[in-house]
């Protein structure tokens, strides 16, 4: 995927990743995950300092060291596609509550969500997501 023009303002955003085959990654000190074939959908925020544009470029970068959780995850799947909403309120919470609703979490507790109360900000479906 390569890098659209992505604003430099605050908001909150979804990636949209594929997993060809499956797989094994360590995740941090969460331990390992089992990766099945299929599409991972991930919720995160960017409101500091250079925005999604900033973030987004990290997550459009092949992975040399991973930093987040999500890292892990895109050494072994593809990102196809980002949503995105440009706003000031951090959206990422009610993203994972509603991404929950439409996939299944991934099988590691915690995963993005190592700064909040939520289950997860990872989830997985068999089939391509879509955003109507």
């Amino acid at each position: 995927m390569t890098a659209p023009h992505l604003p430099a303002a605050p908001g909150s955003y979804v990636l949209v990743l594929a997993a060809p085959a499956p797989a094994t990654v360590t995740v941090g000190r969460l331990g390992e995950m089992e990766v099945a074939p299929g599409w991972y959908l991930y919720t995160g925020s960017a409101l500091g300092g250079g925005g999604l544009a900033g973030r987004l470029r990290h997550h459009l970068r092949p992975v040399a060291r991973p930093h987040w959780h999500i890292d892990y995850l895109r050494q072994v799947a593809v990102l196809r596609a980002i949503w995105y909403v440009v706003d000031t309120v951090r959206w990422e919470h009610g993203l994972a509550s509603l991404l929950g609703r439409m996939a299944a979490p991934v099988p590691c507790a915690g995963f993005g969500a190592s700064d909040c109360s939520c289950a997860t900000h990872a989830f997985y479906r068999e089939t391509e997501p879509a955003c109507d």
